[in-house]
């Protein structure tokens, strides 16, 4: 009796609760509103587009500035933070420079010498120099003199048999000739003497003073490198060294980002697509992700860069393609907008944009 009645008793409560949770498990799932609202067009006729906030420094593809190094060393000093203004011409940091302040020291010193040994050729003859040559020439004189002398006797001995020998007249000859010949060596040492230095020798010198000079420029060229300074008015948005880091010349590395934060720009991609319907000159506004407020920052029209260029600031959405190709348009943003005023807004940081495509009436 008992298995006639509890067995299907029990049979048909589970096929009860199995239909009972089968239907609950099939009910949709109640839809959750999203965390936040997406941005909404405040326009009727729209071009979107996704911004990226960067400074207002002329330039293609970012207006931010990487500040390099044209010359490599270790950093002796970083002389700015992040966030601080500053003018062209500051100096950002500085590189070791013992070893160039050395060599401008060596330079100098060179030039120095090239030109002291231009004074002293310019100099020449030294006053010392000149009696000394000319009592060569005096005692050259009286030596010829006391030759001739000599000769002449002998010449009158010459009728004298016995008195002298060819030999001795021909030797008393040659010491005459000697004697002449020294002569006339001490007046043209003399006379070149006085004449001072050649003059191809102080173009020499001249010209030696000329290298020396452009040595030293090169040498305080080197250490005005060494100081690396801000190209223009800017903000300093990052500092990616430190002193003691050694730093080399390869072109894609950024020391110190920078850029003119006054007034902040906004580049905007507008895919090809929707180029036709573009207007220039026309309301913009921009929008932050994630303001619940959904509030609106104005935006001018400063120019359009003439050059459609593949897309490289992505969304992230599923639908968004890679291979989408961009004409890309520069805003400057309201700098009395609160959103700026409270950096809500910064460098590197992507907006939604609109731009109104109705004609102005």
């Amino acid at each position: 009796m008992i298995r006639r009645v509890v067995l299907p008793l029990a049979a048909a409560g589970m096929l009860i609760f199995a239909i009972v949770h089968a239907m609950s498990v099939q009910q949709p799932e109640p839809k959750t509103p999203p965390p936040k609202s997406p941005p909404v067009s405040p326009f009727g006729h729209v071009v979107a587009g996704a911004g990226i906030v960067e400074a207002s420094t002329e330039a293609s593809g970012t207006g931010n500035i990487n500040i390099g190094s044209q010359v490599a060393g270790a950093i002796a000093k970083v002389a700015v933070t992040v966030g601080q203004t500053v003018k062209a011409g500051d100096i950002l940091f500085e590189l070791d420079k013992r070893q160039a302040s050395a060599n401008l020291k060596l330079q100098q010193a060179a030039l120095s010498a090239a030109e002291e040994q231009l004074r002293k050729l310019q100099l020449q003859p030294r006053p010392e120099e000149v009696p000394v040559s000319e009592a060569q020439v005096a005692t050259a004189d009286a030596t010829l003199k006391q030759m001739e002398d000599r000769l002449a006797r002998a010449t009158k001995l010459l009728d004298t048999p016995g008195a002298i020998s060819p030999q001795d007249y021909v030797a008393d000859q040659q010491a005459f000739q000697t004697a002449r010949s020294q002569l006339d060596v001490a007046k043209a040492n003399l006379a070149l003497l006085k004449a001072g230095a050649w003059e191809p020798d102080k173009a020499i010198a001249a010209a030696a003073i000329e290298q020396a000079r452009a040595q030293v420029e090169q040498a305080r060229t080197t250490i005005d490198l060494l100081e690396v300074r801000a190209p223009s008015d800017g903000t300093i948005l990052q500092i990616n060294v430190r002193a003691g880091e050694y730093v080399s010349t390869f072109g894609g590395q950024s020391l110190i980002l920078m850029g003119n934060l006054h007034p902040l720009h906004i580049r905007v991609n507008v895919d090809e697509e929707d180029l036709p319907r573009l207007r220039l000159d026309v309301p913009a506004v921009a929008k932050i992700r994630g303001d619940a407020g959904q509030e609106e920052v104005g935006l001018t029209f400063v120019r359009l860069e003439p050059y459609v260029v593949p897309k490289a600031s992505l969304t992230g959405a599923n639908t968004e393609r890679v291979d989408t190709r961009v004409v890309q348009v520069i805003y400057a943003f309201d700098a009395n907008s609160r959103l700026v005023q409270e950096k809500k807004v910064l460098v590197g940081q992507l907006v939604d944009v609109f731009i109104d495509t109705l004609p102005n009436n």
